[in-house]
């Protein structure tokens, strides 16, 4: 088994026009397990600070008032994700599919859906572009760097 901590960030806004775009956080950590020279599987768990949704919700609570939005509503999202990694020499393709355990704000559905490339940099440091999705709507382009322990 090898832990892995993964810092990811990009620019994201809302479906709102004109809302502007912020920037977006995630701290991820998993284990993996190499099932041969090809394969890993992936559990784990993301913390998404996503400050795009932290305005949504100022402008849902304004704009919508019948809904009874709260403007404090906490805009953080945390997840579990099983995926798999394929490994082609220093590359490798990632799927995940994670589940919002806490999930304050209904935004796109409780699942989400990454996929990408990630390079390893030596024996622990890696790169990684991944696209978070929920079903076939992307939410955001995700630059990340990691450190497999």
């Amino acid at each position: 088994l090898r832990y892995n901590l993964v810092f990811r960030s990009g620019i994201n806004e809302s479906d709102v026009v004109g809302s502007g775009q912020f920037p977006f956080y995630i701290v991820s950590a998993y284990v993996d397990k190499r099932l041969n020279h090809k394969s890993a599987v992936h559990f784990g768990t993301d913390l998404f600070f996503s400050n795009f949704l932290k305005e949504l919700i100022y402008y849902n609570s304004v704009a919508f008032p019948e809904s009874n939005l709260d403007p404090d509503t906490d805009y953080k999202r945390l997840g579990l994700f099983l995926g798999h990694e394929l490994f082609i020499n220093k590359l490798s393709v990632i799927t995940q599919f994670g589940y919002y355990i806490y999930y304050p704000f209904d935004f796109e559905g409780r699942t989400y859906q990454r996929i990408g490339i990630k390079r390893y940099f030596g024996e622990h440091w890696f790169g990684a572009l991944t696209l978070k999705s929920h079903a076939a709507k992307a939410e955001a382009v995700e630059l990340g760097i990691g450190i497999r322990l």
